[in-house]
């Protein structure tokens, strides 16, 4: 039996095409929600069904990071996860971290989707680069994105169940884009604002001095490009500090997201998902970040890390890539992944 645990909207997002094959193979399994993102996470019931547990009362205003692990860890004992549960896990949240925990020292195979990635910079990005580190040295199969990943991996001496499958992102999109139906008022905004830029900014470590200085940049860029810039919960001075001139909306659903990428000028953020969903629509991205754990991104010539410095790169988001276009995350991913659960325990 499976254990797919996710408590944040990106986890969701990689995991549901994962879930949905193990449905159709009718394959056993189980999925726990841990209430990071109560509210984000609502979206998805049109996309794969409701949790079989969901714990309570996980996040507090303002809670430091130990406290949520610790809520977690105390949630998930009451439930009495059985030893026998292959525990699958995604990506980098306190979350994946915290269910990789409890797995190990409940003996349990952890799995760990996306995984290898790195910056080697335990601070950036805080707490995820950690969180993946220690996530790899107790898991027990490794599903990696990328080449790189995977060597990642070895350098760190994992060699065992390394396994290079691809980026799930690639399934997601991809059925999205081909079977979901964009809502209303985000086709009209579409339609009301041809050639616009699409801006997303909430990293812990981009906050205060940071931030303040992109969102002048993006006033001043204002003038001449029109910008639609998504809040996020986390951030909640933005529209204090923005023109007039930029459109601001409040987050969207992920299939109006995704509508949002494909059909753009281009992006700039500071999201790690925007950074794969970039290259799936052939959009270029300025990563406003100082270092990035998807070089892929930059390698095939749709991504450039840019730090604050917006203004100085604008640019790049209107050359033409002369790089061959072959998305590096990855086809049919999911299958992939199934296929290798199949041969290890079924």
């Amino acid at each position: 039996m499976f254990l797919i645990c996710y408590g944040t909207r990106p986890e969701l997002i990689k995991l549901f095409p994962v879930i949905n094959k193990l449905k159709n193979r009718k394959i056993p399994y189980k999925t726990m929600f841990t209430g990071q993102h109560e509210d984000l996470i609502k979206e998805f019931s049109n996309l794969v069904g409701p949790p079989d547990i969901s714990l309570q009362n996980i996040m507090g205003h303002g809670q430091s990071i130990n406290t949520l692990t610790g809520k977690i860890l105390m949630a998930v004992d009451k439930e009495s996860v059985d030893s026998n549960f292959k525990i699958v896990v995604q990506g980098d949240s306190q979350t994946s971290f915290t269910m990789a925990l409890y797995g190990f020292n409940n003996q349990n195979d952890i799995l760990h989707i996306e995984a290898g990635l790195r910056t080697n910079n335990l601070n950036s990005p805080f707490p995820e680069e950690a969180n993946r580190v220690m996530t790899s040295h107790i898991s027990y199969m490794h599903f990696c994105p990328t080449e790189q990943s995977v060597k990642n991996l070895n350098k760190e001496g994992i060699h065992e169940n390394v396994h290079l499958v691809g980026n799930t992102v690639v399934d997601s999109f991809n059925f999205i884009i081909e079977n979901s139906e964009i809502s209303n008022s985000t086709e009209s905004l579409i339609e009301n604002n041809t050639d616009y830029l699409l801006v997303t900014l909430h990293r812990r470590e981009n906050r205060n001095k940071n931030f303040q200085k992109m969102w002048s940049e993006l006033n001043q860029i204002s003038k001449t490009h029109k910008i639609i810039y998504i809040k996020h919960p986390s951030v909640t001075q933005s529209e204090n500090f923005l023109a007039k001139n930029i459109k601001t909306i409040d987050p969207v659903n992920y299939q109006d997201m995704l509508h949002l990428v494909n059909n753009s000028a281009g992006i700039i953020s500071d999201s790690g998902g925007l950074q794969e969903e970039a290259v799936c629509a052939n959009k270029k991205i300025l990563i406003c970040r100082d270092t990035t754990e998807r070089p892929e991104t930059i390698d095939s010539g749709f991504g450039k890390l840019v730090n604050t410095e917006i203004q100085d790169n604008l640019d790049f988001l209107f050359k033409k890539n002369d790089k061959s276009r072959s998305n590096p995350y990855g086809t049919n991913v999911s299958e992939k992944i199934i296929s290798l659960l199949e041969k290890e325990y079924l």
